[in-house]
C-alpha cells in the first residue's frame, strides 16, 4: 500500500472548507487531537527503546547513561502531550470570547 501524501492533503483540503468560526474551532480541535496522539505514541515507543537500551547495557555505564537520557526525552514527550490537551479548551475560550 503506497501512501500518497499529496492526495491525502488534497482530500483534507477539499473536505475542510472554513466558512465560520465553528469550522476554525473544529479544524484546530482535529489538528490538536492528532498531535496529542502522535506525542503519546512517540513517548511510548521511546520508553520501550529506553528499556531495551537499559536491559542490553550490561555493565556499561555509557549505555546506562544513554538509556536514562532516552527515558528523560520520553517523559518530556509525555509532558508535551499532556500540555497539548489544554491547548484546545484555551483556544476554544479565546475564539468564543470567554
Amino acid at each position: 500500500m503506497k501512501l500518497d501524501l499529496k492526495k491525502g492533503l488534497a482530500n483534507f483540503a477539499a473536505t475542510t472548507t472554513i466558512t465560520s468560526l465553528a469550522d476554525v474551532e473544529s479544524t484546530i480541535s482535529s489538528i490538536v487531537s492528532r498531535m496529542i496522539t502522535f506525542f503519546w505514541i512517540l513517548s511510548v515507543l521511546v520508553m520501550i527503546w529506553s528499556a531495551f537500551t537499559f536491559l542490553t547495557a550490561g555493565d556499561s555505564e555509557e549505555k546506562v547513561d544513554k538509556a536514562k537520557k532516552i527515558l528523560l526525552y520520553a517523559v518530556i514527550a509525555a509532558a508535551i502531550a499532556l500540555l497539548a490537551t489544554s491547548v484546545e479548551p484555551i483556544t476554544r475560550n479565546i475564539l468564543r470570547g470567554q
